[in-house]
């Protein structure tokens, strides 16, 4: 009895500690509603529909114009969708750790999730591969991805003119990343569709334990069946590098180009030298970094512009007229020249970036006590940015900020808007390091399907519905009718 009563003192104390003394920083600040003691707002993200709980998520970001916190059980967090106050901290260089929850992807040695001081490493060494000159270099890679893809759909539209987006644009740029990071296309089409399938799990399971304020405890999550689920979509999608990673340093030691000039990411880690070579850990982590994130992120955003261009016959006939100014005929090769000329298609994936950005909600643990925009963000706090909703502001947008418009990124109008306001990819230092490679690609594949058919959808923007998850996905697939274009001169 008395080890109870002392027991519940010192939880006591520790609540007290937490939530009254280490949170007077704070005491100013709104709280999200609603919010009980001990489990704070916990009860909000409980929801089981993954698309409510996108929305009891994203709700409070709307209430409130700058700051409010939202107490997930005993843990503090400071929220924002304001473009200053966002700007201020993605970009603050006290302010570059990922929080606790990030921890959760298992992947503590990539480049995703990695401490400060440790993940500058990883940059230095992979940003080249992202640079300007080597996405050019990609390109050709890129167009044989579009068309392969087109080839498909085209088998596709052939059975049935609706089709089901997501799936095969996932595929097609799943091994375009994988011949990007490990040289060469390794993944047969069914194993391309099970990698994917775990893909998916493995995300919706991470996601959930994040703001599952129980979960957060690790011997709470080992029993239970998340967890088992999570381990076995883990094992399977790591099994592709790990067959390919012995073979491939063997291979390297042989040929006589340096790792420098690899068109491969995996040939640059294998080769790192300066301050130690990477283990074999650190090498899988970081390349499954970049594709867990880059194939997710890049599918689900092409999807959202298709459906976008669906909804809107009049920007998809603009789109379309630019190509057929651009391109002369459709056999005519896509070149970085001409990409550079689709000035309004840059338009419309910025648009649809903004109304559906890649990651919704990003957030940063402060490295040592700092003040943003007058307020004190003592060291060791999560601060949560939601992009979603920053990208909706009418302050910053306009009354019709809900509504899929590209001309809002033309030139003239740009000028007039704060370059906060967008921040599709991340800002700062810790900014999405494959932006240019996503773009690039998504132009591409764009230029090929926009060329070839008209899309439409029974879809409208009000009934769209958007589901909690590491990437912004759409609950209801991206199912698109296909209708082959007749061109005429």
């Amino acid at each position: 009895m008395f080890a109870i009563v002392l027991f519940l003192i010192a939880a006591c104390v520790c609540y007290y500690y937490t939530c009254v003394v280490r949170a007077r920083f704070a005491q100013d600040v709104p709280c999200a509603q609603p919010c009980y003691p001990l489990i704070g707002n916990g009860l909000s993200f409980l929801e089981k529909s993954p698309v409510k709980l996108f929305q009891n998520v994203v709700r409070p970001f709307n209430q409130f114009d700058r700051w409010f916190k939202v107490w997930l059980g005993p843990q503090l967090m400071l929220c924002t969708s304001h473009p200053v106050l966002a700007e201020s901290v993605l970009s603050h260089p006290k302010c570059l750790d990922k929080p606790f929850f990030y921890s959760f992807v298992q992947l503590e040695q990539g480049i995703l999730t990695r401490k400060y001081q440790n993940w500058k490493r990883y940059r230095k060494v992979m940003s080249p591969a992202f640079s300007t000159s080597k996405v050019t270099n990609a390109l050709p890679l890129f167009v044989m991805c579009a068309e392969n893809l087109m080839s498909k759909l085209e088998a596709m539209v052939a059975n049935d003119s609706t089709v089901s987006l997501a799936p095969v644009l996932s595929e097609c740029l799943l091994n375009v990343i994988f011949s990007t990071t490990l040289g060469a296309n390794v993944v047969e089409e069914r194993e391309a569709k099970h990698i994917l399938n775990n893909l998916d799990i493995l995300f919706q399971m991470i996601s959930a334990r994040a703001i599952n304020a129980l979960h957060h405890i690790d011997w709470v999550y080992k029993h239970t069946n998340n967890c088992k689920i999570e381990s076995a979509s883990r094992t399977a999608c790591y099994s592709v590098v790990d067959k390919v990673l012995a073979s491939r340093r063997s291979a390297l030691e042989e040929e006589f180009y340096a790792a420098n000039d690899s068109p491969a990411m995996l040939d640059r880690l294998l080769s790192v030298n300066e301050d130690g070579p990477l283990s074999d850990t650190e090498i899988v982590q970081n390349i499954y970094s970049i594709v867990g994130a880059g194939n997710d992120t890049t599918a689900h955003s092409l999807g959202h512009t298709c459906l976008f261009l669906a909804m809107h016959p009049a920007v998809q006939g603009n789109l379309y007229q630019e190509l057929r100014d651009v391109f002369y005929s459709t056999d005519e090769p896509i070149t970085e020249e001409k990409l550079k000329q689709l000035s309004y298609m840059e338009c419309v994936i910025k648009e649809s970036l903004r109304l559906a950005p890649p990651g919704a909600t990003v957030a940063r643990e402060a490295q040592e006590d700092l003040t943003v925009e007058g307020q004190l963000v003592p060291r060791g706090t999560t601060v949560v940015v939601s992009l979603f909703a920053l990208h909706r502001r009418k302050d910053f947008w306009g009354a019709d900020a809900e509504r899929f418009d590209p001309d809002r990124f033309l030139p003239e109008r740009c000028k007039k808007r704060m370059g906060c306001a967008f921040m599709p990819f991340n800002t700062g230092s810790r900014n999405c390091i494959g932006s240019r490679y996503a773009m690039q690609i998504m132009k591409i594949i764009l230029c090929k399907i926009v060329r070839m058919y008209e899309l439409h959808t029974e879809l409208t923007m009000e009934r769209m519905q958007f589901r909690f998850d590491i990437a912004l996905k759409q609950e209801q697939g991206y199912s698109i009718r296909f209708e082959c274009r007749v061109e005429s001169d």
